[in-house]
């Protein structure tokens, strides 16, 4: 007699560009499929979007609840979903899934609903009316999983969520197949140094291109380049810069082979999917020191720059880094040994699924 397996709804916002599509891409390659049956619904989502080729190569059943984010079908699609599969499990990511998927999991009796909390975001923060949605919500979460201390420190004071309910588990890499190096690269021809995200306030591409002018002014090899999609797109582009706009790529391994140092210029992130894939890749980063950078990584891996400085000084230190090729060699090592050390999906997700085993242990006593 078989003995069925522990279901699991994984419930994300979208299948679009976006940090936590690409973590759960990269948690669900490794998952336990002898125990755990796994399912992953999008509140609105297509054939067209980026990500959802990439989530049917995982061959699991993918739910599209609705095709278009003004049609709110996934209201009645998705409690229709829950109590047709029994879900043991509901997981649910970003924020209008953690809003909705989360109340309705506990109404319709799910045994464990898990929060799961990317980034500490200031639309949060600056709304009383989002702030009090997201204490709401998250009393109906037996676990919140936090990518950085400081969101966890931000669901403690701001939203009232008792710490002993959060567990940080940072955002991981997949196992690679493939080697990259670039510290034999002399730079001799150029220096090409890419950017990649959405094209949102919060990753601060204006940033990006004013350090892309200052570094131009200091040598005017340096060529850059943007992947990345987003509601700045065409008033980044008049920003007068010399920077080649690659537009949103579903995966950043070519973009990877084609840059020298990956920069990141974010006014607060949780932990960033594209900085840990740049440093698994070998490329050499720069990054502005806030929550979750500033906690996780150090001089030895990474070129922390200082949110107050000025852009001229930013360009100064990452021309100063990047013709040092010892300094960049010793770097790249360093933060490839912590990749693997520190954040590997593989691992990641072992630990949460040790999390789901506890909970449905102590919701069956």
């Amino acid at each position: 007699m078989s003995v069925r397996r522990i279901r699991v709804l994984h419930l994300i916002d979208s299948l679009e560009l976006g940090g936590a599509q690409t973590a759960l891409l990269a948690w669900l390659q490794s998952h336990d499929r002898e125990k755990f049956e796994v399912h992953v619904a999008a509140m609105h989502a297509r054939k067209s979007n980026l990500f959802y080729e990439r989530f049917q190569r995982l061959d699991l059943p993918l739910i599209p609840l609705s095709s278009h984010r003004a049609l709110p079908i996934y209201l009645l699609r998705l409690p229709l979903q829950i109590l047709r599969f029994r879900y043991d499990i509901v997981h649910c990511h970003l924020f209008a899934s953690n809003w909705l998927g989360k109340p309705l999991a506990r109404l319709l009796g799910v045994p464990v609903v898990i929060s799961h909390d990317q980034c500490n975001d200031a639309f949060r923060s600056d709304s009383a009316l989002i702030t009090w949605i997201d204490r709401f919500a998250n009393r109906c979460a037996d676990k919140v999983f936090a990518v950085s201390e400081s969101v966890r420190d931000f669901l403690v004071s701001f939203e009232q969520v008792p710490s002993d309910r959060i567990k940080v588990i940072p955002n991981g890499v997949p196992d690679l197949d493939w080697t990259k190096d670039k510290t034999d690269a002399t730079y001799a021809d150029g220096k090409k140094i890419g950017g990649a995200g959405r094209l949102v306030p919060q990753k601060n591409f204006q940033r990006f291109i004013r350090i892309a002018k200052v570094l131009n002014e200091i040598d005017a090899s340096y060529r850059f380049t943007i992947a990345g999609n987003g509601p700045l797109e065409a008033e980044l582009k008049t920003e007068g810069a010399n920077i080649e706009w690659r537009g949103a790529e579903p995966s950043l391994d070519r973009f990877f082979d084609d840059i020298d140092f990956f920069l990141m210029t974010s006014d607060f992130e949780g932990m960033p999917m594209a900085l840990l894939e740049a440093m698994q890749c070998g490329i050499p980063a720069g990054a502005v020191a806030v929550d979750g950078i500033r906690e996780e990584f150090t001089v030895s891996e990474l070129l922390l720059l200082d949110p107050s400085a000025d852009d001229r000084e930013l360009a100064r230190q990452i021309h100063a880094r990047i013709q040092d090729e010892r300094a960049i060699a010793e770097q790249v090592q360093a933060a490839k040994d912590l990749i693997e050390r520190r954040f590997s999906a593989r691992q990641q997700i072992r630990e949460m699924e040790q999390v789901y085993l506890e909970l449905l242990m102590s919701k069956s006593r």
